[in-house]
Order: structure tokens, then sequence, then C-alpha cells
């Protein structure tokens, strides 16, 4: 204290000096009160997310930062002075009066995501926590944090929706699939799986170490000696053991997947039933009688005895799911999808383009009911073979049962590879390999292909993402040259290069 303040006040009463020294702290403790409420006031109203001040007792809104005021379009003076519930975007929201009266006892709340509307229709989700606090005076007030969380939450919906449409096409896959453990325990498999060994249901196919299947261990060696040198295993042959004993000749695709150590960490394998295709070459091995020659390519481009040509133009049914079959459908120009129905819900799993067979379930020995409904996408011609007529060259038919086993086999590991996209793949890397299927690039390798028109939602459904994705990777294709087109026309795939871009890590 200066020194000729000091000798004034030695000059006064005691209690003079202390009124005045209590009078000069509170003027600094008011000038540090406004300070505080000057930083308070400057965060509130600079904050990136929306705050509500509301009165704690009558639930009139006292305060409201302008990042609120832009989020849900309403004015300060349509928030000022209303209760929380009169105000539109709460509106809609249950039991708000009662959820007001719950944060007045608890004095918290919060609200993951809470759907609200803007003043101009628009739905978003927000994030709401609310607390209560006191002031001075006694006055409590409640500050509610509302974040906009709309984009968060519609892309955790597509991933969500993405999941749910992988799950149904592993299971709607008409071949054994499973996922399995490096101990050989089934993390998970589909019902052809199940029914393939002889079980009852997935539930108790599951419970069954995938290495007992195998009816010695040298076979069960084999197999793990390979996929870890490999890393994958395509058309292999084996014995498997059903649940009553018996032995089941199968074809086996499996890949493996390795932690950030280097470990394996899972097998993903595939399995198809191959009985029958061992008894048809056996068969054909045992037949004398000499044949005229058999040309493949006549068979499947001419129309003959139990088969006809037809022409079906766009968005035609050829078969429903749950029907049975009577004929198979050799596609020789358009495009065709296929769809599964469950629980009212439509889910497109697969688009088949030219030199590919649809309806190839009717084939087996008790003709199962169809796992899918297929319909044409575009204009189609279409080669439909009744069953009579395949099963015939399929057993009389070196040249032709050889044909439809390599193909068979080929469809396995294309479902193993869409499996594979689904569950590690971009959306961007799916939606290549889909326009490389569609365009029937084999390892003849034409440089370009080309498929006729496809809607982009038709695109979208079986790449497992929005149409504005497929939008914007097809835009990003034909800048890169991997594609060719124009608005809605036919598109020009420059297969080498897509190839290329689809086989890069």
């Amino acid at each position: 204290m200066p020194c000729g303040i000091r000798e004034s006040l030695g000059g006064l009463e005691p209690g003079t000096k202390e009124a005045m020294q209590e009078e000069t702290q509170s003027r600094h403790s008011d000038e540090a009160l406004r300070a505080s409420e000057l930083r308070y006031r400057r965060l509130f109203e600079t904050a990136q997310d929306g705050i509500l001040i509301v009165d704690a007792h009558t639930g009139q809104i006292t305060d409201v930062n302008p990042f609120l005021i832009n989020m849900l379009g309403y004015s300060y003076d349509e928030f000022i002075g209303t209760p929380l519930w009169e105000i539109g975007p709460f509106k809609d929201v249950k039991e708000c009066k009662l959820a007001f009266q719950e944060l007045q006892e608890k004095e918290y709340i919060r609200y993951e995501s809470l759907p609200l509307e803007t003043k101009d229709g628009r739905s978003i989700a927000v994030e709401f926590v609310s607390n209560v606090y006191g002031l001075n005076g006694g006055m409590r007030v409640i500050q509610c944090n509302i974040r906009d969380i709309t984009e968060r939450k519609q892309a955790e919906d597509v991933r969500h929706r993405s999941d749910e449409e992988s799950r149904r096409f592993f299971e709607a896959n008409p071949v054994g699939s499973y996922v399995a453990s490096p101990d050989g325990r089934l993390i998970t498999c589909n019902s052809a799986f199940a029914r393939m060994l002889g079980f009852a249901s997935v539930e108790e196919a599951i419970k069954v170490d995938l290495f007992s299947l195998y009816p010695d261990r040298a076979s069960r060696d084999v197999f793990l000696r390979r996929l870890r040198e490999k890393g994958r295993l395509e058309y292999n042959e084996a014995e498997l053991r059903r649940k009553d004993g018996s032995l089941v000749h199968a074809v086996e695709d499996a890949a493996v997947t390795f932690d950030e150590r280097g470990e394996l960490a899972q097998i993903h394998g595939c399995l198809m039933d191959a009985s029958e295709r061992k008894q048809i070459e056996q068969q054909i091995l045992q037949a004398r009688e000499k044949k005229p020659l058999f040309r493949l390519k006549t068979f499947l481009s001419q129309a003959g005895l139990g088969r006809t040509i037809v022409y079906v133009p766009g968005k035609q049914i050829l078969f429903k799911q749950g029907k049975r079959g009577n004929a198979v459908f050799y596609i020789l120009a358009g495009a065709v999808k296929l769809t599964v129905d469950s629980q009212g819900k439509e889910s497109t799993i697969a688009l088949l383009g030219p030199g590919t067979f649809a309806g190839k379930e009717c084939l087996a020995t008790v003709r199962p009911r169809s796992t899918a409904s297929a319909r044409t996408l575009t204009n189609c011609t279409i080669l439909r073979i009744t069953r009579k007529e395949m099963l015939r060259v399929i057993q009389d038919e070196k040249t032709f049962a050889a044909f439809f086993f390599d193909y068979l086999l080929a469809r396995i590991s294309r479902y193993q590879e869409v499996i594979m996209d689904h569950l590690f793949n971009s959306a961007e890397k799916r939606l290549a390999r889909t326009l490389l299927l569609l365009g029937h690039f084999d390892d003849e390798g034409k440089p370009q292909l080309v498929i006729p028109k496809i809607h982009q939602e038709e695109l979208a459904e079986v790449v497992g993402t929005t149409r504005a994705r497929v939008s914007f990777f097809m835009n990003r294709f034909r800048k890169l040259g991997f594609v060719a087109y124009k608005g809605q026309s036919s598109i020009t795939i420059r297969a080498p290069k897509l190839s290329s871009f689809v086989m890069a890590h």
C-alpha cells in the first residue's frame, strides 16, 4: 500500500479502515465476476454445438446461442420465453414433459441419438445432454448441449445395412459357406453348409470342429499346410464326413486372414457337394457307346431338342423364389438380376450377364425350391434348356459335363470373392468387380467389354452402398479411363485397366 494512503488510513478509526478495505475487495470481486461472465458469454456465442439455457422450474427457454439458431432455423425471439416442449423441434419427442420432470429430479439426462425436425422440415439426429446447476441467488437453470450427428448417424445406418445385406447374401448362398478359427472352431456357417453335412440346423453345425469333418489326420494336415503356404485353396477335392458317418465328395475353396502380427486369424471357406458330379464322371467313363460329335458352342447358341431361344423384355420374371423350377436359363445377351425376399424386404444378391446360367438348383435329384427370384434388367436373349435335357447332356456328353463343372467351380470362386469383397474391400472395388462380372471378363481377357445400360440403383444394391456413391465412383472410373459411357447409354469397360485396379492392394 502506498505510504501516503497508509498514513491517511492510520489516522482513521479502526472500523472505518475495515469498511474501506471490504469495499475495495468487493470492487475487485465484482470486476472478476464480470470478466468471468464475459469469458463465458464469448464461449457461449462461439460454441460449435447448440446450447439452450432453460429455467429449471418453469421449463421456459431463457437463452440460446447462434449455433443452435442456425441449426434449427428458428429465430432468437421464437425461442426466448417459450417452454421447451412447445418449440417445433421438440413437439414430436415422446414424453417430453416426463423427461423434463426426470431432469428436475436427477439433474442430468442424455440422449445418444434424438430425432429432431428443423423449421424447414428437415429431419436431423442430435446428441442431447442436459444438466441442472445453480446460480447466485438460489436460481436453478438447465443447460442443454445439442450436437448435430446426422452425418455420423447416416454413415452408421449405411454400414449397418451393408452388414445386414452381407449376412443375407452369406445365408442365401447355395454353396456351403463357413468361417472358422485357426484351431478349427466354427464361428459361423450358412444353412447350405449344415444341410450338406447332414445337420438339422446351423446351431447344431457350428458345435462341430471343422477339422473333425476330415476322415483322417493326413487329409486335415494337407488342408492346413496348403492354406498356410498359399493363403488360399481353390478347387480342392476332398472327402468329408457327414453327421451320420457317410462320406460326401466335396469341392472346397478356402482363404485365410492374418492379424497384425502376421499370424493366422480366420479361415473363410466354401464347400460344394460334388458327389453327383463324381457319379456322372464315372458313368461317362463307363459309357462305351459311340456318340456323334458334340459341339458345345452349337448346343449353347441354337434351339434344339429340349432347348428354346426366347427373347425376354426387361423387368420380366424368369422364376420366383420358393417355386420349383423345371428349366435352366443360359443368358446369351442382356442382364438378369437375382433377388432374395426376406421378411418382406427384397435384396439383390447377384447380377448375371452373357455366358451365365440361372435356375441351376432344379438339377438336384430332389428338386429344391428356388432360393432366389430371377428378373431381367434389360432386354435379353436367353436359351431355355429343360431340366430333362440338361440332365441328359450332363450324363451323356463329357465335353458339356466338364464345361458345366468348370462353370460351377468358377461361380463358387466368384461367390467367395463377392463375400470377401463385402467383408474386407471398399465399395469402390466391389463396384469394379461387379462391372467386370457383368461384362463376362474371363481368362480370354478381351481388351474392351460392353454391357447394357443398368440403373445405378441396381448397382448400388449389389455393391452394398448408396446410389450417390455409385455415381461418384462411376465418374471417377470414367476420368481414370476404366470405363466410357454417356448418360444412360451402354457402358464400355476397359477390362485390363479395371482388372488391374481390382487386383491392386
